[in-house]
């Protein structure tokens, strides 16, 4: 096989991998139980960058989720309760095999905070979930977090995995 060839073979997988994270991205947002769940950010937060080559393609996927038995959505459209961070990873500098990470956030003065989250907000709920040297940002009191292989995540099983570990962690 040609060097041309294996890079592009490459890329196919890295496209592929990115469209069934799409997918499953997708299914958590669509499949939301809408009575139970809020999702304070719509769109996942990811590092993006153009200055360097990681920038260029995302390997870290987070979405934010809250309970509405924690409180009523704000005005400023949080809930002030435990923010809930999934995040995708597929780092091999961070994890040994591909992961999804499963973290409770506890934050204070929730109520001050301004309207809607930014995708690139990422790395402060990154370091938080990844415990590196977190600084307390928008008042952070405390992380809780479980993992799971992303291979394990079946069609049948993540809404179980992803939720129930949410409603673990709310007890």
């Amino acid at each position: 096989m040609m060097v041309g060839e294996n890079i592009h073979n490459a890329f196919v997988v890295v496209f592929k991998t990115l469209q069934e994270i799409e997918k499953f991205i997708g299914k958590c947002r669509t499949e939301l139980d809408t009575k139970k769940y809020y999702m304070p950010a719509e769109r996942f937060m990811r590092y993006s960058s153009d200055q360097t080559w990681e920038g260029w393609i995302y390997w870290s996927f987070i979405l934010l989720f809250q309970r509405l038995d924690d409180g009523s959505v704000m005005e400023n459209g949080w809930i002030d309760g435990p923010v809930y961070a999934v995040e995708i990873n597929v780092d091999s500098d961070t994890c040994d095999v591909p992961k999804v990470y499963i973290a409770k956030m506890q934050f204070d003065r929730m109520k001050d905070w301004t309207k809607g989250c930014s995708p690139s907000n990422h790395s402060l709920f990154y370091n938080a979930i990844h415990g590196n040297s977190w600084t307390p940002f928008w008042g952070l009191q405390k992380v809780e977090k479980q993992e799971h292989d992303l291979t394990d995540l079946t069609q049948k099983n993540y809404k179980d995995v992803i939720f129930g570990t949410i409603e673990k962690m709310a007890k």
